[in-house]
């Protein structure tokens, strides 16, 4: 279990496999992308071990041998995911304070194209409230206290109004980063907007639009 709001922390369990030869690193891999792409077809819930095992070409015993099962895959999977996404997405700022989006929304996007599947069964677990919940507040808390931190700094170099609100920015932040990749990738609504194209609009609105007059 992960500790509340906090990130998954994955490790084998015990009795199973470290995965620390090449081949068991191999074996795992496979395991985990034949995860992911049937957690995006069927759905978590209705998802097996055994599902996952046939389309990876193996016996579901092989898959025992690595995981306990199939929450114990999803955590492995969202233990990848997140680390990928506070590594490689992080929006810097520049030598004024303000925020650089548009490579790092690139990142986000390419991320979540290649995670899709797993955002899409996380969603399907966030109610009622389980350790996935946890992991998805504090995936949001963090990237929410980073903005806030970027938000207070502009207020006091004077790029930002200092009647605004770090805390109610950030939020605000988070979301217009978050749920327009969402809808455009997981929900499948694409109104044919380009990558680049939404990279720069959110560009120009996160790293200008708090501006003072």
């Amino acid at each position: 279990m992960s500790p509340a709001h906090g990130p998954i922390q994955w490790q084998p369990a015990p009795g199973r496999s470290d995965a620390s030869s090449a081949r068991g690193r191999r074996t795992r891999d496979k395991i985990l992308r034949s995860a992911i792409a049937v957690f995006g077809k069927r759905g978590f819930g209705e998802t097996t071990v055994l599902d996952i095992a046939e389309h990876a070409g193996m016996a579901s015993g092989t898959v025992y041998q690595y995981f306990e099962d199939k929450h114990d895959i999803f955590r492995c999977l969202l233990q990848d995911l997140t680390e990928k996404l506070h590594r490689d997405t992080r929006m810097p700022a520049d030598d004024e304070g303000r925020l650089v989006v548009r490579d790092s929304m690139l990142t986000y996007i390419d991320v979540y194209r290649e995670y899709a599947p797993i955002f899409r069964a996380w969603w399907e677990l966030l109610e009622p409230p389980t350790e996935f919940t946890d992991a998805w507040v504090g995936l949001h808390e963090k990237s929410r206290g980073e903005m806030a931190a970027v938000v207070e700094d502009g207020r006091k170099r004077g790029i930002i109004d200092k009647k605004t609100d770090p805390e109610i920015a950030a939020d605000l932040i988070v979301a217009a980063f978050e749920r327009p990749v969402y809808v455009k990738i997981v929900l499948g609504w694409d109104d044919h907007t380009s990558d680049e194209d939404l990279a720069d609009v959110m560009s120009h609105i996160l790293g200008r639009g708090l501006a003072e007059d």
